[in-house]
């Protein structure tokens, strides 16, 4: 079975003829990414469509609005008027937000050093997230590569669902690697996501290979990846390739209300997120695997 869906979008951009980005969000003081305190760089554009995605503002790669109705005190509509005429920059109380903005290496490097001493105090760093952040490999190149010469700890969260085009260039900038097991079945998960694991796996065999330091993630969604005979399938794939960490992340609802800021459809509206007790077998089953588990991340 094949997917529908372009693993190889264009969401190439330059600045003054280098490497960028479009940014959704700079993230501080984040505690589960790649450990410590992070800061994490959130890039907009995803080839992939999960249908749990707590992020959809940052499945296009082009610059979108949002718009949050609680937020408007409809300043500038008349009577009858139902679409606000304000641009995202000029609305006073945020109700509309221009959601990806261009940037290049230097200014944001330059932004994420900032907070230097709580990396330093906490053992943490900058991470790089999306989206699905391996649709920019030019710019997380010229990224992390800045980031290391600056002395600062790099991670990336990413499917690893794109061939990669440099691996060892990439390994050498980045520290950390957390990457989602999500659908075990290949055909389902190109049918529903569009990821395919074996693209996945190629990918984490390159980077192991490398010396490159790998954290599996486990997303447990309800219906889609909680059936115990996908987590057995995941787990048997991460001892194989010799990883030896999971971080389980039950399903949470954090993601619910960008869908309708976005006036975007939403398949897992109203389900009911999981506790960390809902989750207990499988953590014992990823425990009695011998791998070490960590609800959440860290």
């Amino acid at each position: 079975m094949t997917s529908s869906i372009e693993p190889s979008m264009n969401c190439r951009r330059e600045l003054d003829g280098a490497p960028a980005a479009v940014v959704t969000n700079v993230q501080r003081f984040s505690l589960h990414d790649g450990g410590g305190i992070r800061t994490v760089v959130f890039l907009k554009g995803c080839p992939f469509r999960c249908p749990w995605c707590c992020n959809p503002e940052n499945l296009s790669c082009e610059p979108e609005v949002s718009y949050k109705e609680r937020l408007c005190i409809r300043c500038s509509m008349r009577a009858g008027e139902h679409v606000c005429p304000v641009a995202p920059e000029e609305c006073p109380t945020g109700a509309k937000e221009l959601l990806g903005k261009v940037r290049g290496v230097s200014e944001l490097v330059d932004e994420v050093e900032r907070d230097r001493t709580f990396y330093e105090e906490s053992g943490g760093g900058v991470t790089v997230s999306g989206g699905e952040c391996l649709i920019y490999q030019d710019f997380l190149h010229a990224f992390l590569e800045a980031c290391h010469e600056r002395g600062l700890n790099t991670a990336l969260e990413s499917t690893l669902g794109i061939p990669l085009k440099d691996a060892p260039r990439l390994v050498a900038a980045c520290d950390s690697f957390l990457v989602d097991y999500k659908m075990a079945d290949r055909e389902r998960s190109l049918e529903v996501t569009g990821i395919d694991p074996r693209v996945r796996d190629a990918n984490v065999r390159a980077i192991l290979t490398l010396g490159g330091r790998v954290v599996a993630r486990m997303p447990i969604i309800p219906g889609f990846t909680d059936d115990l005979d996908c987590v057995a399938s995941n787990v048997a794939t991460i001892k194989r390739q010799g990883i030896d960490r999971v971080d389980v992340l039950p399903f949470h609802q954090l993601g619910e209300g960008k869908y309708d800021a976005l006036e975007m459809p939403y398949a897992l509206r109203g389900m009911r997120q999981l506790s960390e007790s809902d989750v207990k077998t499988v953590v014992d089953l990823c425990g009695r695997a011998g791998l070490k588990t960590i609800i959440h991340g860290e």
